[in-house]
């Protein structure tokens, strides 16, 4: 078909009226639309920008690459080309890689909002917390109206355990844009977390009644009521959705789980038929009946369903997840373990779970090495979740790792304080000398005080266990500290106290390196392997 000048739109009008088209989710309007003024307009950066926009919506992040790196060849140091490549890169879990772009533009434009937003969420994925908080205030000082910059934050702020700050964050966004859905899940999501179900029922249930037949707000209202236990209610709503989207396997889906999580799992293999006929290219029906074929026992069918459902979503982690707990049952190990790695070669560094979960399965099959090391990598990914120390702290005494126990046990009572976990560990036969019972005692009083004079005393006591040796430098400061600190009253005085518990430790732990240094006797384990 030839076109007439007259036909063609300027560029403005053409980027307008693909951009509307997006935004209504009319996809293949937008491509048409593009296609008909390739001719025209290709040498533009926006152009391509613009189709790099259908791809993504199409999820073809691939694509959406090859059109971005277009516009750049055209603008090189375009900044809406460099961070949708960063962006684009990251729907394919290969972050680090379009981490490349992203510095670029922050070295093109070290004061763009929009780039420092990019950085809190960059290096929220790849564990970088302190550094996504860095990049949060700046760019909140930049633009304090962004909700994708205070979405990010809560991310970030959630990845530190640092919980009012991230919910701080998750509303913030919502007063901003209050359609913004991703965040009110993400805020939902931080409330059930820690233990405020309540507030993730009420966020889902304001929310319906400015859209009352929303059925993405009630699907996840279906899931905060369960949550709390109240699976009647849950119930009734996910029948509701049914009536009110008979064709979406939706409501069919949000019924099966209720009927999972009550045990009825004829039921949930009902509801979870009923939503493959709806959809049957869509996973969840086939996820969903393969935990109902598990719980029942009937391993075969369950293997079946499972592999269907992330055959046709190979990226579906949660399938994955419950596909491993199943082989676990299923007594089939090795094809467990590889599915649990696949999981953390997807997800990493939101992998905690299932570093965890092996170790759980290495712990009990008393391979404790192997334990130890998933326990460990499970808390590089996630350094606030404290109740990973004590398992790890078990299994060093076990194996007569006392020494390295220690900065563990530390470590927990600074974050945690004095539990009754703590208690248990102190009656255990390696902290039986005297020396190691003045440190623990020293544990005690500090781990008993209030979270704030802990970390007063952590910090400004450098508190470092080894086999509960101080160094010189340690105990030199910590009684002139405690002596200029005890101008505060009882709060000086017990830091005064604790610093001389400190000190005596210290003292002891260098008379004893001295006499074993003078008689040339390292401290060797039972087999003879040197641990000093």
């Amino acid at each position: 078909m030839m076109y007439t000048e007259d036909d063609w739109s300027d560029l403005p009008e053409l980027l307008e009226s693909a951009q509307e088209f997006l935004e209504l989710g009319l996809i293949d309007d937008a491509r048409d639309l593009l296609d008909k003024y390739r001719p025209v307009f290709q040498e533009y950066w926006e152009y391509h920008y613009l189709y790099s926009r259908v791809y993504a919506e199409q999820n073809m992040p691939r694509e959406a690459v090859s059109c971005l790196i277009a516009g750049l060849r055209i603008e090189r140091d375009n900044i809406d080309c460099l961070l949708g490549i960063f962006y684009a890169f990251a729907m394919m879990n290969a972050v680090r890689r379009g981490g490349r772009f992203l510095l670029e533009a922050h070295r093109l434009y070290p004061d763009s909002e929009p780039v420092y937003s990019a950085l809190i969420w960059y290096y929220t994925e790849i564990n970088e917390p302190d550094r996504a908080i860095a990049c949060f205030e700046r760019a909140k000082a930049l633009n304090s109206n962004n909700p994708d910059t205070y979405r990010n934050g809560g991310l970030a702020f959630d990845r530190l355990g640092r919980a009012e700050e991230a919910a701080n964050c998750y509303k913030a966004a919502l007063q901003i844009s209050p359609n913004f859905d991703e965040a009110r899940d993400l805020y939902a999501d931080h409330l059930i977390f820690n233990g405020k179900a309540d507030a993730a029922v009420a966020l889902f249930e304001e929310a319906l009644r400015e859209s009352p037949k929303n059925a993405r707000h009630i699907s996840k209202l279906i899931y905060c009521v369960s949550q709390r236990g109240d699976f009647d209610r849950a119930e009734a709503l996910a029948k509701h959705s049914i009536s009110l989207y008979p064709n979406s396997p939706t409501g069919y889906l949000d019924l099966a789980y209720v009927n999972l999580n009550t045990g009825r799992m004829d039921e949930a293999t009902q509801n979870a038929d009923k939503a493959i006929s709806v959809a049957p290219i869509d996973a969840e029906g086939y996820r969903v009946k393969a935990i109902a074929c598990s719980e029942r026992g009937d391993h075969e069918a369950a293997d079946a369903l499972f592999e269907k459902a992330i055959a046709l979503d190979p990226e579906n982690t949660d399938a994955m997840r419950d596909y491993y707990q199943h082989l676990r049952a299923a007594g089939r190990h090795k094809r467990m373990i590889d599915t649990v790695n696949k999981v953390i070669t997807i997800e990493y560094p939101h992998c905690t779970e299932d570093y965890w979960f092996l170790a759980d399965y290495y712990r009990e099959k008393r391979q404790n090495a192997d334990a130890f090391r998933c326990l460990r990598l499970a808390y590089n990914t996630m350094p606030t979740e404290k109740e990973l120390l004590p398992p790890m702290i078990e299994i060093l005494l076990e194996q007569g790792h006392t020494k390295y126990s220690l900065p563990l046990f530390a470590s927990y009572v600074q974050k945690s304080g004095w539990t009754e976990a703590m208690n248990g560990f102190t009656r255990h036969k390696h902290f039986r000398d005297g020396f190691t019972q003045e440190g623990i005692r020293f544990l005690r009083f500090t781990g008993q005080r209030p979270a704030a004079f802990r970390e007063y005393v952590f910090k400004h006591y450098l508190f470092r266990f080894g086999l509960m040796y101080y160094t010189a430098v340690s105990a030199a400061l910590a009684i002139p500290a405690g002596l200029l600190f005890g101008w505060a009253g009882v709060g000086g005085a017990a830091a005064l106290y604790a610093a001389s518990l400190g000190a005596i430790a210290a003292i002891r732990a260098l008379k004893h390196k001295w006499a074993a240094a003078k008689a040339h006797r390292p401290e060797k384990s039972k087999n003879g392997q040197n641990y000093s």
